[in-house]
């Protein structure tokens, strides 16, 4: 088991948010990210994964928890957090393939099914099941009140056909298609509404029923479902916040990055090095070839004393002109690695007390 942690990183601008948590994420298997608005967090997220699999060879999972507002109705927030507490039950997570969730103080605290009320409320249908149509629609119907319609296009929906049944669980981002061989399911495999086409095959399938009819006693705060070994990695003094001051007292690993170079009065804080990859040319058109070219020198430079080089582009041409570029320098002992990856800004970390790979530094 991972060691529970305490730890503030201060001077963390922005850039660097998501290779702090990617230095930090080692051997955890559910990463959290928390900043105060959800754009940020999902940005956040959407970051760190990209640096976890470039530069560990993960293969995250990223989860989305929301919380009902003016943009999102109130069942589909209830199908995300079903979502992401199905992910936690039976996600299989691991270190390679950690369970990326990205969230807001309040949504941690977002009144879920307990563990015993999920239990009892869900339904895991495995390749190979014995399964008779009738019996899985009456109990899709009576007790998971699911619709019965002529089409499964929504969650909460089902759809009989022969010997298939269609059914877009609550916590899932498809509808899965089974098809059975008698009263044996035979495959089950996700599918687009829209075009009916199947997209891969899937081994089980857990189905959950809706949380709206649970009483107050059979709802704990979301983070109770979080594992111990959980990093929890939150911006900008979210866990100031006093509606986030309970998650003290747990066992759960704590990461803060503060963007002022205060210190906490308990715990453990170190100061980041950084800079914005802004400071590697000033004064020229960034758009023009000869900035980019000079820009990719500068790098090669910095980089002599062993740092990490990443390339990153948004689109494929931009990958391929990043290639070709690099190719035309012919710069000696420079091995960037080239990715598609989409990130606000670039940065320089410096060789730190960071574990690796990014112990001797990074540009981006």
């Amino acid at each position: 088991m991972v060691k529970s942690l305490r730890r503030t990183f201060t001077g963390v601008p922005t850039y660097a948010w998501a290779a702090c948590a990617c230095a930090e994420s080692a051997e955890h298997k559910v990463i959290v990210l928390i900043a105060s608005n959800l754009g940020a967090a999902e940005t956040f997220a959407e970051e760190t994964v990209s640096l976890l699999a470039t530069l560990k060879g993960a293969k995250p999972e990223i989860k989305v928890l929301t919380e009902p507002d003016a943009a999102i109705p109130t069942f589909e927030a209830d199908c995300d957090l079903l979502g992401v507490l199905s992910a936690l039950r039976h996600g299989q997570h691991t270190a390679q393939k950690p369970l990326i969730i990205a969230c807001t103080p309040p949504t941690l605290l977002r009144a879920s099914p307990s563990h015993q009320k999920i239990k009892q409320r869900e339904w895991v249908i495995r390749k190979g099941d014995r399964l008779s149509i009738k019996e899985c629609a009456q109990k899709l119907a009576t007790e998971f009140g699911y619709d019965h319609e002529v089409l499964c296009e929504q969650p909460g929906e089902f759809a009989l056909r022969g010997g298939i049944i269609d059914v877009y669980p609550l916590n899932a981002t498809m509808p899965v298609r089974l098809d059975l061989f008698g009263e044996t399911v035979e495959s089950l495999r996700p599918f687009d509404p829209a075009t009916q086409r199947s997209e891969g095959e899937m081994e089980g399938l857990v189905i959950c029923a809706p949380k709206e009819d649970l009483s107050q006693e059979d709802l704990d705060p979301f983070y109770r479902h979080l594992p111990p070994e959980t990093l929890l990695v939150g911006v900008n003094e979210v866990f100031e916040q006093p509606i986030l001051q309970e998650l003290q007292s747990s066992n759960l690993n704590i990461l803060s990055l503060q963007d002022t170079d205060d210190a906490p009065s308990d715990g453990e804080a170190k100061p980041l090095l950084s800079q914005s990859a802004d400071t590697l040319r000033i004064g020229n058109d960034n758009d023009s070839l000869s900035y980019r070219l000079g820009l990719i020198q500068e790098a090669a430079r910095q980089c002599r004393d062993g740092k990490l080089c990443l390339l990153a582009g948004d689109t494929e041409g931009s990958v391929e002109r990043l290639r070709q570029e690099v190719k035309e320098l012919s710069l000696a002992h420079f091995s960037p690695q080239i990715i598609q990856a989409r990130f606000s800004s670039g940065f320089i970390l410096p060789a730190q007390n960071f574990p690796k790979p990014l112990a001797q530094g990074i540009i981006l």
